[in-house]
C-alpha cells in the first residue's frame, strides 16, 4: 500500500479530467469546469492553491448521456443509480487503482473528480425558488440521517436532529437520494428559463441561474491544459461567489475535504 500525497493526488485528478474531456469531445457532450475548479482556472490559471478536488457540471441531458456511454478500462463513473452503496445524487469518475478513505455517508471510492447534473427549474425566478425549496425537507432528513448527535452542540438542535432521525427511520439515505433524482428528471422542461443544481446535499437558492448562461461554451486554461467552460464565466462566478477575484480570509483558505488516507491499491 503506497500513500498518495497532495501533488500526486492532483496529477491523478488531472489525468481523470483529461480522459473525461477527450471522451466528451469525441462524443459531442458539453460540460464545463465548475465551482472552485472554474474559479481556480480564472483566478489562478489552475487549482486554487488550497483546493484538493476537481468539479465539472453538465446540463441533465448531457449528464444522462455521459452516465450511459462513458466507459474506460481504468476510470469508472459511479452514482447512486449505479451502485447501491453510493448515496450521492451526483456522479464521480474515479481511478479504480486507488482508494480514498474519508468521512461521509457513502462508500469510499478512488481518487475522483465530481460531475454535477444541472436540472431544469421553472420559467420565473420566484417559481424556481419555490421548486428548489421543495427539496429542503428531503435535504434536512438526509442530513439528519448521517449526522452524529455527539457533534451537535445545542440541546435544541440535538432534539431537532433526534426527531428527524426518528421520522426518517423507515427511509435509507440511498432511497431519499434516488427519490430526489427521480423527481428532478420528471420535472424536465428543456425550455425553462432557469436551471440549477438540485441533487447535491446542500440545495439552496444560490444555485438558480438563467439557462442562457449554459448556452455557449469555450476552452479555458487549467494547469496548462485546455478544457471546456461556459462562455459566460463571469456571470456564473459572480452568481456563485460574488466578488470572485477577491481572496477569502486566511482562515478560510483550507481544503474542503477531510481525507484520512489516499493510497494506491
Amino acid at each position: 500500500m503506497k500513500e498518495i500525497k497532495i501533488e500526486e493526488l492532483r496529477t491523478i485528478q488531472m489525468d481523470i479530467l483529461q480522459n473525461v474531456h477527450d471522451f466528451c469531445v469525441k462524443h459531442d457532450i458539453k460540460y464545463t469546469l465548475a465551482y472552485g475548479t472554474l474559479l481556480g482556472a480564472v483566478r489562478h490559471g489552475g487549482y486554487i492553491p488550497w483546493d484538493d478536488d476537481i468539479d465539472i457540471a453538465m446540463l441533465r441531458p448531457e449528464y444522462e448521456r455521459f452516465m450511459r456511454e462513458y466507459k474506460d478500462d481504468v476510470y469508472r463513473f459511479t452514482e447512486c443509480r449505479l451502485d447501491k452503496d453510493v448515496h450521492i445524487g451526483f456522479g464521480k469518475v474515479e481511478d479504480t487503482r486507488t482508494l480514498v478513505i474519508e468521512g461521509g455517508n457513502t462508500k469510499n471510492l478512488g481518487v475522483c473528480i465530481d460531475v454535477f447534473p444541472i436540472d431544469d427549474l421553472c420559467d420565473t425566478y420566484e417559481d424556481s425558488v419555490k421548486y428548489v425549496k421543495s427539496y429542503k425537507w428531503s435535504w434536512l432528513i438526509r442530513k439528519a440521517k448521517y449526522r452524529e448527535l455527539s457533534i451537535v452542540k445545542s440541546w435544541s438542535k440535538k432534539m431537532a436532529v433526534a426527531l428527524l432521525k426518528f421520522i426518517c427511520l423507515p427511509f435509507s439515505v440511498h432511497h431519499l437520494t434516488l427519490t430526489n433524482i427521480e423527481k428532478a428528471i420528471k420535472h424536465t422542461n428543456l425550455q425553462s428559463k432557469f436551471v440549477g443544481l438540485l441533487c447535491d446535499v446542500n440545495v439552496n437558492e444560490g444555485e438558480i441561474m438563467e439557462r442562457a448562461i449554459w448556452s455557449r461554451y469555450q476552452l479555458v486554461t487549467f494547469e496548462g491544459r485546455k478544457y471546456m467552460a461556459i462562455s459566460d464565466m463571469n456571470a456564473y462566478l459572480k452568481h456563485v461567489y460574488g466578488d470572485y477575484m477577491k481572496l477569502p480570509p486566511k482562515e478560510q483558505q483550507v481544503p474542503k475535504h477531510d481525507f484520512f488516507l489516499i493510497y494506491w491499491k
